[in-house]
Parts: C-alpha cells; structure tokens; sequence
C-alpha cells in the first residue's frame, strides 16, 4: 500500500510547490528598465502601468531609464538580467523588429534572448505638415512635392526608427521622393517642424497630439486601419487607397530568457487589467494610442511576425548596416 501512496503524495507535493511558488514573487521591488529618455512615449507608458502594478502587486515596480545605441543599451540589459522576474522591462518595435535586422552586430536575439510578457499599446504614425505650407490633404500633399524644385524635407526619430522606414514607405506609396533628417530628440525635430525648418513629421500621433491640437502642426494622415476615436477628422491612408501603409509604433513588456512561465502568466494578466482601467483607457485615448490584448505567447509570434513584416522594406531602403 505504502509503494502507491509514495508516488501520490508526490504528485501532490509537486502541486503544492507550483501553487506556492506562484504566489511567492514578488517579494522585492522590481526594476522596470526604460531604455528611452523621460517623457517619451515608452517611458510615460510604463510608468502609467507599473503604478498600477505597483498597487496590485503590493510591491514597488521602479522606472529606470538607461539611455543610448537607439535603444539598444537598455533592451541589452533586460536580456541580461536574471531570469527570476525582478529584472524586466520596456521594449518595442524598434529595438525588436528593426535594428536587429538592420545591424547585423546587434547583440541580442529578439526571440530566442527574451520571454515576451505582454503589448502594452501602439500608436500610428501621423503624416504632420508644416501650417505654413497650406496643405490639409494627402492629395494636396502629393501636388505640392510634384510641384516642388526638390524633394520635401521630413523629420523621423532617427535612421532605421519606425518613423523613418514609414516615411520612406510613404515616398514609395505616393510615387514621391522625400530627403531624410533623422534626430536623436523628439522635440527638437518637432520643434524644427513648427518652425518650418522641415517640410514635415513621421512622428507617432501620441508624440505630436499636443501640436496637433494646438495647430502648430496639421495632421494629414496616419497610419492607424482606422481612424483614430479623438482624431476622427484625420483620414486613414487605408481609406484613402494606400492599404500598405497601415503601421503601428508598438510598446511591449518584456524580461530575460527562461523567465518562470507563472511569473509571465501573472505580469501579463495583471497588464491587461492595468491597461483597461477606465482613467488608463482615457490617457491613452487623449495620447493616440490603442492597447491590444494578447497573451504571452500571441505576443512572442507576433514579435517574429514583425520582423518578417519589416524586413523587405529594410533592405529595399538600404539600411542594413546603417543603424548604431
């Protein structure tokens, strides 16, 4: 008799454990690493969910913004960090579907040298114009460039950033030819783009909203499939027939390889209900952006599914090679 219960109180005992050990993290603050500036998108979006993680966890989730490399320093440390959950962090679209393919020394894997935990939101590219030029459609966007001795000017967060790959997209949607100026800081480009420096802006719509609103930039057009809930006088390219440009400036959550799979299931669920509280909901809205549900493992496809997306585009602009 005893021979059979040994093997029961096993499983038993290892059920027990599994129990306990999802309840047992965290104990201990958690650092939460930005690796974008203050005040970016990236950085305001976690600190709006990790104070609400904060809360449901009972345990503090501290911001840490470590700069540099497009990104690249901080997604680094994330994936170097311990597995054991209180090392995770920030990353997006940029530093896991763009610069790996376009810098081959980029040194991480975006698959196989994180776990994915969660999306957090995305927010489409808006086409922004310059006032003084008087354009208020894409039509009459595309006239003005035909009609113009040389190719227009527009400002993106940098070589190789989403911004940058959309607007080169959209050259070769409208059958246009733009000249590139990359920044390194959002509002000093957006601050070139009021002034009339550049002819115009392949910005997120969160990043540009207040300028927007004010009307020191004109919106044209954005990226969203469909329009925007607080923008709903700004048209989409893919109402307007240009259905290769529909794109998303996506943020997402993510921690170092082998991270324990309750550990995620935990994070991402609490993420989600983060995301949904109404007075969250509502900051995104003002802001352009849209949470979308997905669980860990949606997510991690659709991490793969990006890359392969923006990888043509890539190589056809000449960028493999071109980032830090």
């Amino acid at each position: 008799m005893l021979r059979f219960l040994i093997p029961l109180l096993a499983v038993i005992t290892a059920g027990l454990t599994a129990s306990a050990t999802a309840q047992d993290w965290p104990d201990r603050p958690v650092r939460v690493i930005v690796p974008f500036g203050a005040g970016g998108t990236s950085d305001v979006l976690a600190r709006t969910v990790t104070e609400k993680l904060s809360t449901a966890l009972k345990q503090q989730f501290v911001v840490e913004n470590r700069t540099g490399a497009a990104g690249q320093i901080g997604v680094q440390a994330i994936a170097s960090a311990p597995p054991d959950g209180y090392t995770i962090g920030v990353t997006n679209v940029s530093t896991l579907s763009l610069v790996p393919i376009i810098n081959a020394r980029t040194s991480y894997d975006p698959v196989k040298d994180f776990t994915h935990i969660a999306y957090m939101a995305g927010a489409p590219v808006v086409l922004a114009v310059f006032p003084g030029l008087g354009i208020k459609t894409v039509q009459e966007f595309v006239d003005y460039a035909k009609k113009n001795g040389k190719p227009l000017t527009f400002a993106s967060p940098g070589t190789g950033s989403d911004g940058h790959l959309v607007g080169e997209a959209m050259a070769a949607a409208l059958g246009l030819k733009f000249e590139h100026i990359p920044y390194r800081a959002t509002g000093q480009a957006l601050t070139d783009a009021v002034g009339g420096h550049v002819n115009f802006t392949t910005f997120t719509l969160s990043s540009t909203a207040s300028f927007i609103r004010e009307g020191t930039l004109t919106a044209i057009a954005v990226t969203s499939p469909e329009r925007m809930p607080d923008y709903a006088n700004v048209p989409t390219f893919k109402e307007l027939g240009y259905s290769a440009l529909v794109s998303s400036t996506w943020f997402s959550l993510s921690g170092p390889a082998k991270l324990r799979p309750d550990i995620v299931e935990r994070l991402n669920g609490e993420v989600q209900a983060a995301l949904a509280a109404p007075d969250v909901q509502q900051k995104l809205r003002r802001d352009g952006l849209l949470s979308l549900p997905m669980s860990a493992a949606e997510f991690s496809k659709f991490v793969e599914e990006e890359g392969a997306r923006w990888k043509p585009l890539i190589e056809s602009a000449g960028l493999v090679g071109k980032a830090e």
